[in-house]
């Protein structure tokens, strides 16, 4: 298997950055591993990552000193960075936002989550490819043309149903959560304890104009939806 991006994780607690490590090897990425922030500015002094996973609250220090640093630095500036913290407060979501993350995830998390906001972060900063399509079964998405086919007619959705069905299959037999999908397609800050129906409503409207098809997409009670699929 490729390696896809080397991801360096500054982590103290050593069951979480083991489950880290696990699951993103075996999605194919390089894991470092560092458990201070020492340790870290050690290691991305000598070489940079493809993306970060930094812990708030380490033994030395809070993790968004070292964003700080990273940011303030033109080599590490546009680095994608991801938050992983105990902390639910949203004042401090919003602080390491603020202050330089580019997305922040609570423990526990789910670790199809995790992979799920490493991927979107590492395409949106051009160090990983998108595919150009999506195929399965009878239906094709073009995503340059952002046109879907069905039994190679094209079937007429709006933006936010395209972009809910593109995620979607391309993390196929991966859940990927209602506010990991609120953040992706609709842009709303991560972390926010929202009620809204939108998901839900736009996945009912794609439903009715995929047909049959949609059966693919499955709901995760208490997660979110799945799109099952070879």
């Amino acid at each position: 298997m490729a390696i896809k991006a080397q991801v360096l994780v500054v982590e103290d607690q050593s069951t979480t950055s083991s489950l880290i490590s696990e699951v993103l090897r075996g999605e194919g990425y390089e894991v470092k591993i560092a458990d201070t922030l020492q340790k870290a500015r050690n290691s991305l002094s000598r070489v940079l990552p493809e993306l970060v996973i930094l812990d708030r609250h380490l033994p030395d220090g809070d993790g968004l000193d070292l964003c700080r640093q990273l940011r303030a630095d033109s080599r590490s500036a546009a680095l994608p960075l991801l938050f992983l913290t105990a902390k639910k407060a949203a004042e401090e979501r919003v602080l390491g936002l603020k202050g330089g993350g580019d997305d922040y995830l609570t423990k526990p998390f789910n670790t199809e989550e995790l992979i799920a906001r490493v991927e979107a972060l590492l395409r949106r900063s051009g160090k990983m490819d998108e595919p150009k399509e999506q195929t399965a079964g009878d239906l094709r998405l073009d995503l340059q043309a952002r046109k879907v086919y069905n039994k190679n007619k094209e079937v007429a959705l709006s933006g936010k149903e395209f972009d809910l069905l593109w995620y979607l299959m391309y993390r196929r037999n991966h859940v990927l959560t209602r506010d990991f999908l609120l953040q992706h397609v609709w842009g709303y800050e991560s972390g926010l304890n929202l009620t809204t129906k939108v998901v839900d409503v736009t996945l009912s409207h794609l439903r009715d104009k995929l047909g049959p098809v949609s059966n693919m997409i499955a709901a995760v009670r208490g997660f979110g939806y799945r799109f099952d699929a070879k």
